[in-house]
């Protein structure tokens, strides 16, 4: 191995002092930000017990559709990844 390619307790003192350009590379939106959920990727799930109002429930489970369970799963992630702030209800 040459002696160039091994990194030192210097060069990573080196490599922390330079700043990085993040000038060139454009914000990211929030659809972009959405898009990076892979599709096939299947979280943890977990069994829960909640106390839900009724009416809310209702609206869930709308009578033409049904899988009112992904539906509430899919409002808490988009409250989540918008910043909805639950602490102030």
């Amino acid at each position: 191995m040459s002696t160039a390619n091994v990194l030192t307790a210097e060069k990573v003192a080196e490599l922390k002092k330079k700043s990085i350009d993040f000038s060139d590379i454009p914000e990211m939106t929030d659809s972009e930000a959405l898009e990076l959920y892979p599709r096939n990727w299947r979280p943890v799930k977990m069994a829960i017990s909640i106390r839900i109002d009724s009416d809310t429930l209702d609206w869930l489970k709308q009578p033409e559709e049904s899988g009112y369970q992904k539906r509430l799963n899919a409002a808490l992630r988009w409250a989540r990844i918008h910043g909805c702030p639950i602490d102030k209800f």
